[in-house]
């Protein structure tokens, strides 16, 4: 029994660990499993544009490219407007102008999810990350907006996943956060191997290493 095939379905999953312990590889190996096994999946990103993420995953050879050409693999891209205004929306890629552009997101999500109600009655949103709206914004306003977004996701027939940084936020921002969802999952780092745990899922509350 491994963490990916495990996590329950039309569920709101919270990523949780310090910096560099290995968010990016469970995120990564979460969305191609996902696409692998014929479930679409949107990438709302805040901090990378979807060309850096496409490199990262090359990088560590994840091949996801040929889900983009079946429109399986879209993204949100919060981040390229902020230094490129002129940047347009492609096939696979919506722009929207910042972080902070809590409605944008909501409407581009739901323009995604309507398509991939076309292809599959299940689908992922990987949301990365939360650390970033949270700079900018007060915990209740994106408070709110989780509610509505984890509400529309769960609607639609989807699972959730999103991503906090240890560290960097109040004790009560993240307790707040952590009542919203259905399964938190925390990652950390021991020499070069990825820990994983869950609370929330049965059998998995214990550290064990990534994939394993």
């Amino acid at each position: 029994m491994t963490l990916f095939t495990s996590l329950p379905k039309n569920s709101a999953s919270l990523l949780i660990g310090p910096p560099l312990a290995g968010e990016k590889n469970f995120i990564y190996s979460y969305l191609r499993k996902s696409l692998e096994s014929g479930e679409p999946a949107a990438f709302i990103s805040t901090d990378k544009s979807p060309e850096d993420i496409k490199k990262e995953m090359l990088q560590m050879k994840m091949f996801v490219t040929k889900f983009e050409t079946d429109k399986m693999l879209r993204y949100i891209d919060c981040f390229s407007k902020q230094t490129d205004e002129s940047i347009k929306d492609t096939d696979c890629v919506k722009r929207v102008s910042g972080p902070l552009a809590l409605n944008e997101i909501s409407i581009a999500l739901s323009d995604i999810e309507r398509d991939f109600l076309r292809l599959n009655s299940s689908h992922k949103v990987i949301f990365n990350s939360l650390s970033t709206v949270l700079m900018y914004s007060n915990p209740q306003m994106v408070g709110r907006f989780l509610q509505v977004i984890i509400a529309k996701v769960k609607k639609a027939g989807g699972s959730v996943l999103l991503t906090l940084e240890e560290g960097m936020h109040d004790e009560k921002v993240i307790v707040t956060i952590e009542h919203l969802m259905d399964v938190i999952i925390h990652v950390k780092k021991e020499e070069d191997k990825v820990l994983v745990r869950a609370d929330g899922v049965a059998g998995l509350e214990r550290w064990s290493e990534l994939g394993s």
